[in-house]
């Protein structure tokens, strides 16, 4: 019986150390449910921070203050899509960072905010010296334009040409993205890929499924990722808050 409740305190104590991120794609948009998804957000606080994958405000970027205000009120690391470039540096300004593409750390998390829509070999080697240096527990790469995908747009070959080897050297275990207005969890070469553009753009159905394709939801979306040292989960939520899909990566 001792036993028993030393490891119910012990998994306990573990989601109380677990680093908790929000993530949002493709939410900039004027749809019913991007406040809901909004909302949602907030019933599943704490959060440590708040992570977007591009096109936060349609159609051309400009920022709307009161769609960022209704987030919950923690600190906003962006990526940029497509929608944002025409007014990139107000975005810039507004979120606090000096480029589009960074690297943050969250506890036992790295993330790494590849900028898609201009990959040039500036910023390839910089992830690459990122990626080689981090000594993060785990290694999460967030972009806009997603490397696989079976939704409108589909995958990026050319990014993924040039990103997959990196990944594969220097131990990436999640791929973030958005761009496609679904929900989709692929696996490729060991490495989890989740299309969560979801956020509040309005919804696209999905073409025909690629090789990769685990999981499919033509629904509202967003995730929550919980990190401790031994495992990496992420949920995919609704708008209302249920669960579309859970996927835990171990060490």
């Amino acid at each position: 019986m001792h036993l028993r409740v030393l490891w119910f305190l012990v998994a306990l104590l573990g989601l109380a150390f677990a680093q908790r991120i929000g993530v949002i794609g493709d939410w900039g948009a004027d749809s019913p449910h991007r406040p809901q998804i909004a909302q949602a957000l907030h019933q599943k606080e704490p959060l440590e921070a708040l992570l977007t994958l591009g096109d936060n405000f349609y159609p051309r970027g400009e920022p709307l203050q009161h769609f960022v205000d209704e987030l919950p009120r923690v600190k906003i690391y962006p990526a940029f899509g497509n929608h944002d470039v025409p007014a990139l540096e107000q975005q810039l300004r507004l979120f606090g960072v000096e480029q589009p593409y960074y690297t943050v750390q969250l506890g036992e998390v790295q993330i790494f905010i590849v900028y898609s829509e201009a990959f040039t070999p500036q910023q390839r080697a910089w992830l690459e010296s990122a990626l080689k240096t981090s000594q993060a527990c785990w290694k999460v790469v967030a972009l806009h334009r997603p490397l696989y995908s079976s939704g409108f747009h589909g995958g990026n070959r050319s990014l993924r040409q040039s990103l997959e080897p990196l990944l594969l050297r220097y131990g990436v275990r999640l791929v973030l993205a958005g761009h496609d207005h679904d929900y989709e969890r692929l696996e490729a070469r060991g490495i989890v890929h989740l299309v969560a553009g979801g956020g509040g753009a309005y919804l696209r159905d999905f073409r025909s499924a690629v090789p990769q394709s685990k999981v499919r939801r033509v629904s509202p979306n967003f995730l929550v990722l919980e990190a401790t040292t031994e495992k990496l989960t992420v949920t995919a939520y609704d708008q209302k808050g249920g669960v579309l899909d859970r996927v835990e990566i171990r060490k």
